[in-house]
């Protein structure tokens, strides 16, 4: 049970950094940094946010865009390293 805990945050872990290029590549493409219609940028774009869309997709029903910016990355960074640590400090200590 332990391995599968530990597996758990590694698997979350690696989806942290996934969202964090996601809120990443919002910004450089919000702010013109970066354009989107390369196509080495639409194809990263694209698998990033198919690989993101089932954490993104409840938070962007419930919270708007500010200013059109998109925040649903950065919330559900939070709400991902909240239940790792949660994991950590009172899950895992009580495994045998």
């Amino acid at each position: 049970m332990h391995a599968f805990l530990q597996l758990l945050d590694f698997v979350l872990a690696i989806y942290t950094w996934l969202l964090l290029g996601v809120l990443v590549l919002y910004w450089l493409i919000e702010f013109g940094a970066v354009d989107q219609r390369r196509p080495a940028v639409a194809v990263i774009r694209g698998w990033l946010l198919y690989a993101a869309a089932p954490a993104l997709r409840p938070i962007r029903v419930v919270v708007p865009e500010f200013g059109g910016v998109d925040i649903s990355p950065m919330l559900a960074i939070i709400a991902i390293m909240a239940a790792r640590y949660a994991l950590a400090l009172y899950v895992m200590p009580r495994v045998p």
